[in-house]
Protein backbone atom coordinates (compact mmCIF):
# COMPACT_ATOMS: atom_id res chain seq x y z
CA UNK A 1 0.00 0.00 0.00
CA UNK A 2 1.50 3.24 -0.89
CA UNK A 3 1.66 5.86 1.63
CA UNK A 4 -0.67 8.11 -0.23
CA UNK A 5 -3.38 5.40 -0.15
CA UNK A 6 -3.04 4.70 3.39
CA UNK A 7 -3.45 8.92 4.21
CA UNK A 8 -6.21 8.94 2.48
CA UNK A 9 -7.80 5.75 4.64
CA UNK A 10 -6.53 7.24 8.11
CA UNK A 11 -8.17 10.54 7.05
CA UNK A 12 -11.42 9.07 6.40
CA UNK A 13 -11.04 6.94 9.35
CA UNK A 14 -10.42 10.37 11.46
CA UNK A 15 -13.23 12.64 9.71
CA UNK A 16 -16.67 10.87 11.29
CA UNK A 17 -14.57 10.64 14.86
CA UNK A 18 -14.32 14.35 14.92
CA UNK A 19 -17.83 14.71 13.95
CA UNK A 20 -19.28 12.31 17.54
CA UNK A 21 -16.52 14.58 19.24
CA UNK A 22 -17.91 18.15 18.17
CA UNK A 23 -21.52 16.54 18.70
CA UNK A 24 -20.87 15.48 21.80
CA UNK A 25 -18.55 18.28 23.61
CA UNK A 26 -21.77 20.87 21.57
CA UNK A 27 -23.87 18.51 23.70
CA UNK A 28 -22.32 19.31 26.77
CA UNK A 29 -21.28 23.08 26.06
CA UNK A 30 -25.15 23.42 25.58
CA UNK A 31 -25.04 24.60 22.37
CA UNK A 32 -27.28 21.53 20.94
CA UNK A 33 -30.52 21.31 22.86
CA UNK A 34 -33.30 19.09 22.49
CA UNK A 35 -36.76 21.62 22.35
CA UNK A 36 -39.26 21.12 24.91
CA UNK A 37 -42.91 21.36 24.74
CA UNK A 38 -44.94 24.55 25.58
CA UNK A 39 -46.74 24.55 28.74
CA UNK A 40 -50.51 24.00 29.02
CA UNK A 41 -52.10 27.71 29.03
CA UNK A 42 -54.23 28.12 32.13
CA UNK A 43 -57.26 26.61 32.22
CA UNK A 44 -60.38 28.81 31.78
CA UNK A 45 -62.80 28.70 34.50
CA UNK A 46 -66.13 30.33 36.16
CA UNK A 47 -65.73 31.21 40.18
CA UNK A 48 -68.30 31.58 42.66
CA UNK A 49 -68.00 32.90 46.08
CA UNK A 50 -69.33 31.08 49.13
CA UNK A 51 -71.19 33.64 51.31
CA UNK A 52 -73.44 33.60 53.90
CA UNK A 53 -77.27 33.85 52.69
CA UNK A 54 -80.64 34.12 54.14
CA UNK A 55 -82.31 30.23 53.53
CA UNK A 56 -85.69 29.48 54.53
CA UNK A 57 -86.34 25.70 55.56
CA UNK A 58 -89.18 23.51 55.33
CA UNK A 59 -90.78 20.41 56.30
CA UNK A 60 -92.88 19.68 53.71
CA UNK A 61 -96.24 16.91 53.55
CA UNK A 62 -99.61 15.81 51.50
CA UNK A 63 -102.64 17.43 52.82
CA UNK A 64 -105.98 17.66 52.72
CA UNK A 65 -108.15 20.78 52.63
CA UNK A 66 -111.83 20.66 54.45
CA UNK A 67 -114.68 22.78 55.14
CA UNK A 68 -113.78 24.56 58.80
CA UNK A 69 -117.70 23.89 59.54
CA UNK A 70 -120.06 21.57 57.42
CA UNK A 71 -123.97 21.19 57.88
CA UNK A 72 -126.31 19.22 56.39
CA UNK A 73 -129.66 20.44 55.85
CA UNK A 74 -132.53 18.02 57.03
CA UNK A 75 -136.07 18.57 57.82
CA UNK A 76 -137.59 18.67 61.51
CA UNK A 77 -141.36 18.87 60.04
CA UNK A 78 -143.18 17.24 57.35
CA UNK A 79 -145.26 18.92 54.65
CA UNK A 80 -144.85 19.93 50.69
CA UNK A 81 -142.12 21.63 50.23
CA UNK A 82 -143.13 24.96 48.95
CA UNK A 83 -139.88 27.44 48.11
CA UNK A 84 -136.12 27.13 47.52
CA UNK A 85 -134.94 30.46 48.43
CA UNK A 86 -131.03 29.80 46.70
CA UNK A 87 -129.16 29.14 43.94
CA UNK A 88 -127.60 26.04 44.32
CA UNK A 89 -123.84 26.20 44.02
CA UNK A 90 -123.72 29.61 45.69
CA UNK A 91 -122.86 31.53 48.72
CA UNK A 92 -125.65 31.61 51.68
CA UNK A 93 -125.25 33.68 54.57
CA UNK A 94 -126.06 32.43 58.33
CA UNK A 95 -129.61 32.53 59.40
CA UNK A 96 -130.88 32.92 55.78
CA UNK A 97 -134.25 30.94 54.41
CA UNK A 98 -133.49 28.21 51.69
CA UNK A 99 -136.47 25.47 52.30
CA UNK A 100 -140.04 26.56 53.15
CA UNK A 101 -142.08 23.61 54.22
CA UNK A 102 -145.71 24.53 54.00
CA UNK A 103 -145.46 26.86 56.57
CA UNK A 104 -149.65 28.01 56.22
CA UNK A 105 -150.31 24.94 57.93
CA UNK A 106 -147.92 25.39 61.09
CA UNK A 107 -149.10 28.92 61.31
CA UNK A 108 -152.71 27.76 61.63
CA UNK A 109 -151.31 25.51 64.21
CA UNK A 110 -150.35 27.98 65.88
CA UNK A 111 -153.18 30.15 65.89
CA UNK A 112 -155.17 26.95 67.48
CA UNK A 113 -152.72 26.73 70.08
CA UNK A 114 -152.92 30.11 71.14
CA UNK A 115 -156.63 30.00 71.72
CA UNK A 116 -156.27 26.75 73.44
CA UNK A 117 -153.76 28.59 75.07
CA UNK A 118 -156.13 31.22 75.98
CA UNK A 119 -159.20 29.21 77.03
CA UNK A 120 -157.01 27.22 79.62
CA UNK A 121 -155.70 30.47 80.79
CA UNK A 122 -159.57 31.70 81.42
CA UNK A 123 -160.43 28.63 83.46
CA UNK A 124 -156.82 29.16 85.36
CA UNK A 125 -158.58 32.27 86.26
CA UNK A 126 -161.80 31.13 87.40
CA UNK A 127 -160.02 28.26 89.23
CA UNK A 128 -157.89 31.12 90.91
CA UNK A 129 -160.98 32.87 92.15
CA UNK A 130 -163.33 30.35 93.14
CA UNK A 131 -160.51 28.94 95.32
CA UNK A 132 -159.67 32.41 97.00
CA UNK A 133 -163.92 32.54 97.53
CA UNK A 134 -163.48 29.31 98.87
CA UNK A 135 -160.50 29.74 101.10
CA UNK A 136 -161.95 32.84 102.87
CA UNK A 137 -164.78 31.35 104.01
CA UNK A 138 -162.60 28.03 105.13
CA UNK A 139 -160.86 29.93 107.10
CA UNK A 140 -163.67 32.16 109.18
CA UNK A 141 -165.17 28.14 109.48
CA UNK A 142 -167.57 29.14 107.26
CA UNK A 143 -167.05 26.06 104.55
CA UNK A 144 -166.41 22.85 105.20
CA UNK A 145 -163.06 21.00 104.30
CA UNK A 146 -164.39 19.10 101.85
CA UNK A 147 -165.19 22.53 99.54
CA UNK A 148 -161.64 24.04 100.67
CA UNK A 149 -160.03 20.22 98.77
CA UNK A 150 -162.40 20.62 96.00
CA UNK A 151 -161.79 24.50 95.69
CA UNK A 152 -157.84 23.56 95.58
CA UNK A 153 -158.01 20.85 93.18
CA UNK A 154 -159.93 22.39 90.82
CA UNK A 155 -157.13 25.43 91.01
CA UNK A 156 -154.42 23.15 90.25
CA UNK A 157 -155.54 21.26 87.31
CA UNK A 158 -156.61 24.52 85.97
CA UNK A 159 -152.71 25.52 86.24
CA UNK A 160 -151.69 22.26 85.16
CA UNK A 161 -153.76 22.75 82.19
CA UNK A 162 -152.86 26.44 81.58
CA UNK A 163 -148.86 24.92 81.50
CA UNK A 164 -149.98 22.03 79.07
CA UNK A 165 -151.78 25.09 76.55
CA UNK A 166 -149.16 26.91 76.89
CA UNK A 167 -146.61 23.93 75.94
CA UNK A 168 -148.45 23.23 73.08
CA UNK A 169 -148.28 26.32 71.80
CA UNK A 170 -144.33 26.87 72.27
CA UNK A 171 -144.42 23.80 70.03
CA UNK A 172 -146.46 25.06 67.76
CA UNK A 173 -144.36 27.87 67.23
CA UNK A 174 -141.10 26.23 67.09
CA UNK A 175 -142.67 23.72 64.39
CA UNK A 176 -143.60 27.02 62.17
CA UNK A 177 -139.64 27.74 62.79
CA UNK A 178 -139.10 24.50 61.17
CA UNK A 179 -141.06 25.22 58.33
CA UNK A 180 -138.42 27.34 56.98
CA UNK A 181 -134.98 25.43 57.17
CA UNK A 182 -132.27 28.30 57.49
CA UNK A 183 -128.73 27.86 57.27
CA UNK A 184 -126.57 28.13 60.42
CA UNK A 185 -123.48 28.71 58.68
CA UNK A 186 -122.17 31.01 56.13
CA UNK A 187 -121.03 28.70 53.44
CA UNK A 188 -121.83 27.70 49.94
CA UNK A 189 -124.68 25.35 49.64
CA UNK A 190 -124.40 22.20 47.77
CA UNK A 191 -127.40 21.43 44.94
CA UNK A 192 -130.37 19.23 46.18
CA UNK A 193 -132.33 16.62 45.20
CA UNK A 194 -135.90 17.92 46.13
CA UNK A 195 -138.15 19.63 43.74
CA UNK A 196 -140.20 22.30 44.66
CA UNK A 197 -144.01 20.24 45.44
CA UNK A 198 -142.12 17.41 46.92
CA UNK A 199 -143.64 16.04 50.24
CA UNK A 200 -140.91 16.15 52.87
CA UNK A 201 -140.35 14.70 56.36
CA UNK A 202 -137.85 14.06 58.88
CA UNK A 203 -136.88 10.35 56.76
CA UNK A 204 -136.56 12.03 54.19
CA UNK A 205 -132.34 12.47 54.74
CA UNK A 206 -130.15 15.46 53.79
CA UNK A 207 -131.97 18.66 51.78
CA UNK A 208 -128.92 20.06 50.64
CA UNK A 209 -125.19 20.67 52.44
CA UNK A 210 -123.24 24.22 53.68
CA UNK A 211 -119.44 23.90 53.53
CA UNK A 212 -117.88 27.24 55.12
CA UNK A 213 -115.60 28.56 52.62
CA UNK A 214 -113.36 31.38 54.65
CA UNK A 215 -111.64 30.03 56.12
CA UNK A 216 -110.79 26.52 55.71
CA UNK A 217 -108.80 23.59 57.36
CA UNK A 218 -106.02 21.89 55.91
CA UNK A 219 -104.99 18.63 57.51
CA UNK A 220 -101.79 16.74 57.35
CA UNK A 221 -99.66 14.37 58.93
CA UNK A 222 -95.48 13.91 60.00
CA UNK A 223 -94.29 11.16 60.70
CA UNK A 224 -93.18 9.69 64.38
CA UNK A 225 -89.19 9.86 63.30
CA UNK A 226 -89.58 13.17 61.70
CA UNK A 227 -91.04 14.89 64.58
CA UNK A 228 -88.53 13.20 67.03
CA UNK A 229 -85.55 14.97 64.84
CA UNK A 230 -88.03 18.18 65.21
CA UNK A 231 -88.02 18.18 69.08
CA UNK A 232 -84.53 17.14 68.92
CA UNK A 233 -83.38 20.21 67.54
CA UNK A 234 -81.61 18.18 64.35
CA UNK A 235 -81.20 20.91 61.15
CA UNK A 236 -81.76 18.15 58.63
CA UNK A 237 -84.99 17.68 59.62
CA UNK A 238 -86.05 20.81 58.38
CA UNK A 239 -86.87 23.09 61.68
CA UNK A 240 -84.09 23.22 63.41
CA UNK A 241 -84.26 23.94 67.07
CA UNK A 242 -87.76 22.06 67.93
CA UNK A 243 -90.00 25.26 66.45
CA UNK A 244 -93.00 24.16 66.16
CA UNK A 245 -94.41 27.24 68.03
CA UNK A 246 -92.76 29.37 65.52
CA UNK A 247 -93.35 28.55 62.07
CA UNK A 248 -95.84 29.26 59.64
CA UNK A 249 -97.62 26.93 57.12
CA UNK A 250 -97.87 27.91 53.73
CA UNK A 251 -99.68 25.81 50.85
CA UNK A 252 -98.24 24.55 47.50
CA UNK A 253 -101.52 24.66 45.22
CA UNK A 254 -99.23 23.54 41.91
CA UNK A 255 -95.83 22.72 40.75
CA UNK A 256 -93.67 25.59 43.02
CA UNK A 257 -97.42 27.61 43.13
CA UNK A 258 -98.10 29.04 46.74
CA UNK A 259 -101.06 29.94 47.97
CA UNK A 260 -100.99 33.93 48.61
CA UNK A 261 -101.88 33.75 52.05
CA UNK A 262 -99.82 32.14 54.84
CA UNK A 263 -101.72 30.16 57.42
CA UNK A 264 -102.05 29.54 61.00
CA UNK A 265 -100.99 25.67 62.93
CA UNK A 266 -104.39 25.40 64.75
CA UNK A 267 -103.74 22.13 66.45
CA UNK A 268 -101.05 19.62 66.67
CA UNK A 269 -102.28 15.97 68.18
CA UNK A 270 -100.71 15.45 72.17
CA UNK A 271 -99.72 11.40 71.16
CA UNK A 272 -98.84 9.29 67.76
CA UNK A 273 -101.47 7.38 65.28
CA UNK A 274 -100.20 4.22 66.20
CA UNK A 275 -102.26 3.11 62.79
CA UNK A 276 -99.93 5.13 60.84
CA UNK A 277 -97.10 6.14 62.92
CA UNK A 278 -97.55 9.92 62.35
CA UNK A 279 -98.84 12.97 64.72
CA UNK A 280 -101.80 14.57 63.05
CA UNK A 281 -101.40 18.37 62.27
CA UNK A 282 -104.44 21.37 61.13
CA UNK A 283 -103.98 24.63 59.92
CA UNK A 284 -106.47 27.35 59.51
CA UNK A 285 -106.52 29.53 56.26
CA UNK A 286 -108.17 32.28 55.36
CA UNK A 287 -109.65 31.91 51.85
CA UNK A 288 -111.63 35.42 50.91
CA UNK A 289 -111.44 34.41 46.83
CA UNK A 290 -112.67 31.22 47.10
CA UNK A 291 -109.23 29.39 45.90
CA UNK A 292 -108.97 26.75 47.91
CA UNK A 293 -111.95 24.25 47.64
CA UNK A 294 -113.03 21.48 50.37
CA UNK A 295 -111.78 17.71 49.01
CA UNK A 296 -108.97 19.71 47.39
CA UNK A 297 -105.33 17.55 47.68
CA UNK A 298 -102.05 19.69 48.13
CA UNK A 299 -98.77 20.00 49.71
CA UNK A 300 -98.28 22.24 53.34
CA UNK A 301 -94.89 23.27 54.08
CA UNK A 302 -94.13 23.93 57.61
CA UNK A 303 -91.81 27.33 57.24
CA UNK A 304 -89.91 29.02 60.16
CA UNK A 305 -91.45 32.37 60.34
CA UNK A 306 -87.83 34.26 60.61
CA UNK A 307 -85.46 33.10 57.83
CA UNK A 308 -82.01 32.34 58.88
CA UNK A 309 -78.51 33.13 57.47
CA UNK A 310 -76.03 30.19 56.69
CA UNK A 311 -72.59 29.70 54.97
CA UNK A 312 -73.95 28.49 51.34
CA UNK A 313 -71.59 27.02 48.92
CA UNK A 314 -73.41 26.95 45.33
CA UNK A 315 -74.25 23.46 44.17
CA UNK A 316 -72.74 23.67 40.88
CA UNK A 317 -69.29 23.97 42.40
CA UNK A 318 -69.58 20.74 45.14
CA UNK A 319 -68.20 17.28 43.99
CA UNK A 320 -68.80 13.87 45.54
CA UNK A 321 -66.88 11.02 45.96
CA UNK A 322 -66.29 7.75 48.27
CA UNK A 323 -64.65 9.62 50.79
CA UNK A 324 -66.52 12.84 51.28
CA UNK A 325 -67.29 16.03 49.27
CA UNK A 326 -64.83 18.28 47.94
CA UNK A 327 -64.34 21.55 46.31
CA UNK A 328 -61.56 23.49 43.86
CA UNK A 329 -60.51 27.23 45.66
CA UNK A 330 -58.97 29.62 43.32
CA UNK A 331 -55.96 30.53 45.44
CA UNK A 332 -54.59 34.13 45.29
CA UNK A 333 -51.89 32.94 43.06
CA UNK A 334 -54.80 32.13 40.43
CA UNK A 335 -53.91 28.50 41.26
CA UNK A 336 -56.75 25.52 41.78
CA UNK A 337 -56.32 24.02 45.22
CA UNK A 338 -58.54 20.67 46.87
CA UNK A 339 -60.53 21.44 49.65
CA UNK A 340 -62.30 19.00 51.23
CA UNK A 341 -65.25 20.37 52.95
CA UNK A 342 -67.99 18.94 55.09
CA UNK A 343 -71.92 19.84 53.77
CA UNK A 344 -74.85 20.20 56.26
CA UNK A 345 -78.63 20.53 54.64
CA UNK A 346 -79.43 21.34 50.89
CA UNK A 347 -81.32 24.36 50.41
CA UNK A 348 -82.45 25.99 46.94
CA UNK A 349 -79.43 28.42 46.46
CA UNK A 350 -76.67 25.85 47.77
CA UNK A 351 -75.31 23.58 50.68
CA UNK A 352 -74.73 24.35 53.98
CA UNK A 353 -71.30 24.64 55.23
CA UNK A 354 -69.96 22.98 58.23
CA UNK A 355 -66.57 22.97 57.22
CA UNK A 356 -63.40 23.64 55.00
CA UNK A 357 -64.78 26.92 53.30
CA UNK A 358 -64.97 30.44 54.79
CA UNK A 359 -67.34 33.39 53.17
CA UNK A 360 -65.36 35.01 50.54
CA UNK A 361 -63.77 31.94 49.25
CA UNK A 362 -63.80 31.75 45.49
CA UNK A 363 -64.38 27.92 44.42
CA UNK A 364 -64.63 26.80 40.44
CA UNK A 365 -68.13 26.28 39.25
CA UNK A 366 -67.67 25.88 36.14
CA UNK A 367 -64.63 24.65 33.69
CA UNK A 368 -63.42 21.83 35.58
CA UNK A 369 -62.57 20.11 32.11
CA UNK A 370 -60.65 21.82 29.44
CA UNK A 371 -58.38 21.01 26.44
CA UNK A 372 -58.99 17.02 27.13
CA UNK A 373 -57.62 17.37 30.90
CA UNK A 374 -59.23 17.58 33.97
CA UNK A 375 -58.21 20.25 36.31
CA UNK A 376 -55.90 19.32 38.59
CA UNK A 377 -54.83 20.74 42.41
CA UNK A 378 -52.05 23.78 41.26
CA UNK A 379 -52.97 24.12 38.19
CA UNK A 380 -53.29 27.52 36.69
CA UNK A 381 -56.49 29.03 36.06
CA UNK A 382 -57.99 31.89 34.56
CA UNK A 383 -61.70 33.30 36.08
CA UNK A 384 -63.53 34.02 33.22
CA UNK A 385 -67.80 35.30 33.51
CA UNK A 386 -70.46 32.51 33.52
CA UNK A 387 -71.53 34.49 30.25
CA UNK A 388 -70.98 36.72 27.70
CA UNK A 389 -67.43 37.63 27.39
CA UNK A 390 -66.48 33.69 26.33
CA UNK A 391 -67.12 30.30 28.15
CA UNK A 392 -64.43 28.27 30.02
CA UNK A 393 -62.85 26.18 27.97
CA UNK A 394 -62.98 28.89 25.07
CA UNK A 395 -59.34 28.80 23.22
CA UNK A 396 -57.82 32.47 23.61
CA UNK A 397 -55.52 33.81 20.78
CA UNK A 398 -53.71 31.57 19.20
CA UNK A 399 -54.86 28.43 21.27
CA UNK A 400 -55.62 25.39 19.73
CA UNK A 401 -59.57 24.30 20.24
CA UNK A 402 -60.53 21.75 23.09
CA UNK A 403 -59.98 18.10 22.12
CA UNK A 404 -63.61 17.62 23.24
CA UNK A 405 -65.23 20.55 23.16
CA UNK A 406 -68.67 19.38 25.29
CA UNK A 407 -66.27 17.91 28.04
CA UNK A 408 -64.50 21.47 27.89
CA UNK A 409 -68.07 23.66 28.83
CA UNK A 410 -69.31 20.39 31.47
CA UNK A 411 -68.57 19.25 35.02
CA UNK A 412 -66.44 16.39 36.72
CA UNK A 413 -67.92 13.43 35.85
CA UNK A 414 -69.22 11.99 39.21
CA UNK A 415 -67.17 8.65 39.42
CA UNK A 416 -64.10 10.16 38.86
CA UNK A 417 -62.05 11.77 41.76
CA UNK A 418 -59.32 13.89 41.03
CA UNK A 419 -57.63 13.79 44.41
CA UNK A 420 -56.78 9.78 43.32
CA UNK A 421 -54.25 11.24 40.77
CA UNK A 422 -53.30 13.97 43.02
CA UNK A 423 -52.65 11.79 45.73
CA UNK A 424 -54.72 13.71 48.51
CA UNK A 425 -56.95 11.61 50.72
CA UNK A 426 -60.81 13.34 51.21
CA UNK A 427 -59.78 13.73 54.99
CA UNK A 428 -63.88 14.27 55.65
Amino acid sequence: MSLSSSLKKGVFILIPLAVVVLAAAAVGLGILRTPKSAPPPPQRVVMAEVTVQPVTSALRAVALISADESVELKARVSGFLVAKDFAEGQAVGSGQVLFQIEPDQYKAAVLAAEADQASAQAQLDLAVIEFNRVDGLYRRRSAPKSDYDKALASREVAEAAAKAAGARLETARLNLTYAYVTSPISGVISDTPFSVGTYITPESGVLATVVSADPVEVSFGLSDSVMAQVRAGNPRAGLPGGALDNVKPRLLIGPETYYELDGVLSYVAPQVDRNTDTVKFKARFANPKNVLAPGQSAVVSLEPVAPRSLLLVPKEALMHAEGGSFVYKVSPQSTSELVNVEIGVEYDNGFEVLSGLAEGDQVVSLGLMSYGARLRPGAPVMIVPAAGQGAPGAPGPGQAPPADADAASSGPEPAADPRAASGDSPGV
